[in-house]
């Protein structure tokens, strides 16, 4: 028997090998096929009268447990509910300063217990409300032994024990309040790991505690854990000013307020795709988008505020080799 053939399959064998241990992780990675977003398509528009009263300034987004989905409209001073099909079912508001009154209301959060926390800027508090949206007490983002202590509130989170985030705008630090509403401490100062946050905004949360925070002014996502622990930083070179952003299992949904796109990330701040000003299905560009939310019927929702609408855009998905 001639040898060259065994000779031939022992060369051949320890050139896989070697091919094999040459493979970088990331090539591994790439090897495996994953679902990922193709386009975003525009599948309805809400704008005009609501309640007889023209949406005018939609600016932030949530969505309760039980689907039920509330929109602050910051030109009319008012939050709207919906239902989980996108109808209209009330709304409270209105300029003033009552406590279902606003003055220029921009964010909105729900805690697991169904509590809606709106964010009414230049009244300087939180306002709380049941899922009826009805008034239970508020925060006041004010200390009348120390007037410079608070700027003005914008994002909210709430921790799964009651704590309240709340970032702070014009004083560039998030600040913490205790589930009885008393002040506690500051985060993102002059000094800390993460470094002075800058013009923060939107505040979300995903399951297991992870905390992020929009650091619009410095490009990047901020991610603490619920106890106040910096666990890390996304810099987001691609964006001019990352307004908000809503979470989906290992990726993000980043919205970029200063260039009206919507971005697809990974969690280690790698941009997967971007989208936008126009969608596909939509005929306008967006204009200041201030808010978006992943709906649980896997929709995203996005608060067009600049053109005075709400988009509802479904998702559609390939596979990337």
């Amino acid at each position: 028997m001639s040898k060259k053939p065994a000779l031939t399959l022992v060369f051949l064998a320890v050139f896989l090998i070697s091919c094999r241990k040459n493979v970088k992780p990331e090539e591994i990675n790439n090897q495996v096929t994953v679902s990922q977003p193709i386009f975003i398509l525009v599948e309805r528009v809400i704008s005009g009268p609501i309640f007889n009263t023209p949406l005018t300034e939609p600016f932030g987004l949530a969505e309760s447990r039980d689907g039920s989905i509330f929109v602050v409209d910051r030109g009319t001073n008012r939050v709207i509910r919906f239902s989980a099909e996108l109808e209209p079912e009330k709304q409270i508001g209105g300029y003033g300063l009552g406590t279902e009154t606003f003055n220029r209301p921009t964010f909105v959060s729900v805690d697991n217990g169904l509590n809606i926390y709106v964010s009414d800027e230049n009244n300087r508090r939180v306002a709380r409300f049941d899922a009826r949206l009805n008034f239970v007490d508020d925060i006041r983002f004010a200390d009348a032994e120390d007037p410079f202590k608070f700027g003005y509130p914008a994002g909210i989170g709430v921790t799964s024990y009651g704590e309240v985030w709340i970032a702070d705008r014009e004083k560039n630090r998030l600040c913490l309040f205790n589930n009885i509403g008393r002040f506690d401490r500051f985060l993102g100062e002059f000094g800390a790991p993460e470094g002075q946050l800058s013009r923060p905004e939107k505040i979300v949360s995903e399951t297991g505690g992870k905390f992020y925070v929009c650091d619009a002014g410095h490009s990047r996502i901020v991610s603490y854990d619920e106890f106040g622990n910096y666990s890390g930083k996304l810099e987001l070179k691609e964006t001019d000013y990352p307004i908000a952003v809503a979470v989906e299992k290992e990726d993000l949904w980043i919205l970029d307020g200063g260039s009206s796109k919507i971005l697809y990330a990974d969690k280690s701040g790698r941009i997967i795709k971007q989208f936008g000003p126009v969608l596909p299905g939509d005929q306008l560009s967006l204009k200041e988008p201030s808010d978006i939310i992943l709906l649980r019927d896997g929709r995203l929702l996005i608060a067009d505020s600049g053109n005075r609408r709400l988009l509802i855009c479904r998702i559609e998905r390939g596979s990337d080799g």
